[in-house]
């Protein structure tokens, strides 16, 4: 079966016809993120070279262990390694295969330092939030907790995971400049593209995506609202009991945040995820934008990746994998979030991959 492209151009003042210049802000923008994030590094780590410095940690993920002005060499390191590539997808023109290989490899070697330098601090921050902003309002206690927000490992942490996203934005538009695709859509400006990007591809295999991305959270939010509602479900009966004040926060905020979340995700691969239901006045009927799906599953996917790992790699450390009837509730739904994350991935890229429409980049679609 032949899949016809329509093609919009633009009108030239000589009366021809071009196609709209894609822009480069992302790499640049990607290239100012990384080179700030060196400039920091270089910083820190001349700071902890005095003895007030060298006690304070520069985090908390699974390099937790190595000594800080070594952590603070690699992280330098990591910034230089993800500004150089940035660069070099910002200004190369180069279709080459090495050159390309060697981006590729570059991109999967920061990505795989950033994950390593992040665990569950940004996921749980998200989890909480919800919650303590309602109750923030009748508590001074739950006030003075919100900063975490600003505290320097929750900064470090959320800028280690947008810079990692911003390289792999660049490195996905690079890839696609050097095939001959749009570097928006993907689309190639022969009219091939593969089979499994059609939309009636994409809506198969990602309802199965879908499917696997909900049920990893609901697992994980039962025994959360379970242990809320005093019910020991893989905890045990006087560490549930003792959960009091902003204790009881957590299993509240990151249960309902975790079955909220199972629930939207359904809506990835459903009908009311395209169109707004009847029973919401002022949009019923209406399409629902993109970006209001793609934007925060994306964020999830990406902040539950470090999160995970970094939860195996507790278990993995304090012997925990043996896990019994009262103890498997605090960290062994954990051990799915890499399942979760890989699979929100999936379902939300299948979800675009769907809804994306005509380019207004190349007129494809």
């Amino acid at each position: 079966m032949t899949t016809h492209h329509t093609t919009q151009h633009s009108s030239s003042p000589t009366g021809g016809t071009h196609r709209r210049r894609p822009s480069h802000r992302v790499e640049s923008l990607a290239v100012l993120w990384w080179v700030a994030g060196l400039v920091v590094a270089l910083v820190h780590r001349w700071a902890v070279g005095s003895a007030a410095g060298a006690t304070e940690p520069l985090n908390h993920g699974l390099l937790r262990d190595v000594p800080v002005d070594t952590l603070a060499t690699g992280v330098a390191v990591f910034a230089a390694v993800g500004a150089a590539l940035a660069a070099w997808m910002r200004w190369s023109r180069s279709t080459a295969r090495g050159p390309r290989v060697v981006v590729a490899v570059g991109t999967g070697v920061v990505l795989l330092a950033a994950v390593l330098l992040v665990d569950a601090t940004v996921l749980a921050g998200l989890g909480y939030l919800p919650a303590l902003l309602v109750t923030s309002l009748f508590s001074a206690e739950v006030r003075a907790s919100l900063d975490h927000y600003v505290a320097p490992d929750f900064l470090f942490q959320t800028a280690v995971l947008c810079g990692a996203v911003l390289l792999a934005v660049a490195a996905v538009r690079s890839t696609r400049r050097s095939r001959g695709a749009c570097v928006r859509c993907g689309r190639r400006h022969d009219g091939v593209d593969a089979a499994w990007t059609t939309p009636a591809a994409a809506a198969r295999w990602g309802r199965v995506a879908a499917l696997v991305a909900a049920a990893v959270p609901a697992f994980y939010g039962l025994t959360r609202i379970a242990w809320a509602l005093g019910i020991p479900l893989g905890y045990s009966r006087d560490s549930v009991e003792s959960m009091r004040g902003l204790d009881f926060l957590g299993p509240v905020g990151l249960g309902t945040f975790a079955l909220l979340g199972a629930v939207l995700t359904l809506g990835l691969y459903q009908r009311w995820g395209d169109v707004f239901p009847r029973w919401m006045l002022g949009l019923a009927g209406k399409r629902v934008p993109v970006g209001l799906a793609v934007v925060p599953a994306t964020v999830v996917a990406v902040t539950v990746l470090p999160a995970g790992t970094s939860m195996i790699a507790l278990g993995l450390t304090q012997g925990v994998l043996g896990l019994g009837a009262e103890t498997w509730g605090a960290v062994g739904p954990a051990f799915l979030w890499p399942l979760w994350s890989l699979a929100l991935g999936a379902a939300t890229y299948a979800y675009w991959l769907r809804r994306r429409g005509i380019c207004p980049a190349c007129g494809r679609g």
